[in-house]
This record gives C-alpha cells, sequence and structure tokens, in this order.
C-alpha cells in the first residue's frame, strides 16, 4: 500500500480521509486537505498520532496553535479538542488511531 496511491483515490472521491487499515487494537487513516479546506474543531476517544507525509499548516490544540510540516510526528491525547488550519499547499498525513478510530466514544 503506497500513501501517494491513497491520496489519489482521496482526491478522485473528493473526500479528505479515508481508512487504509484496521486491527483489533488500531487503526490506521490517510487525510490530504487542499489550501483553503476547513478541518472543524473535534475531537476522538482514542490516542492519535499523525505522522506529516508532505506539505505545511498549523494545528489548533485547545488554543495553542503549532506549525507543522513534512516529517513531523504530533500525539493528540483523547478528548482534547483539535483542529489542522492554514494549509499552505497540500498537507497529507497518515494517522494511527489506538484503539481503532471510533471504536470509543
Amino acid at each position: 500500500m503506497q500513501v501517494d496511491d491513497l491520496v489519489e483515490q482521496l482526491n478522485e472521491a473528493d473526500e479528505p480521509s479515508m481508512e487504509a487499515l484496521r486491527t483489533a487494537a488500531m487503526s490506521v487513516d490517510v487525510y490530504s486537505f487542499e489550501p483553503g479546506a476547513e478541518d472543524p474543531m473535534h475531537s476522538h476517544g482514542e490516542d492519535e498520532v499523525y505522522y506529516v507525509v508532505s506539505g505545511s499548516g498549523s494545528i489548533n490544540i485547545e488554543g495553542d496553535y503549532q506549525s507543522v510540516e513534512e516529517g513531523d510526528l504530533i500525539y493528540v491525547e483523547p478528548g482534547t479538542e483539535h483542529q489542522f488550519t492554514d494549509f499552505e499547499d497540500e498537507l497529507v498525513m497518515v494517522v494511527f488511531y489506538a484503539p481503532p478510530h471510533g471504536s470509543q466514544s
């Protein structure tokens, strides 16, 4: 499985994300945000680790803004409000959820 192939599928489907892998213990999604896209403030019940494959922007974690760029790893604790903003170019990320995304309320 190649991230570039998954991003191409996302772009063709005009979707910001897709699940790439799911096991009983974790799941992996691929996200792609174009400049001008909106990622609403949200939280998840799972631990999240974002790996920035390409692009740049910012992440707002409960009012604390940090820049993100290719190669960055970002950890977000369960229940923490966050959103990605300021996409200067296409921001592509692989997101690891443990336990699997959507399994916690």
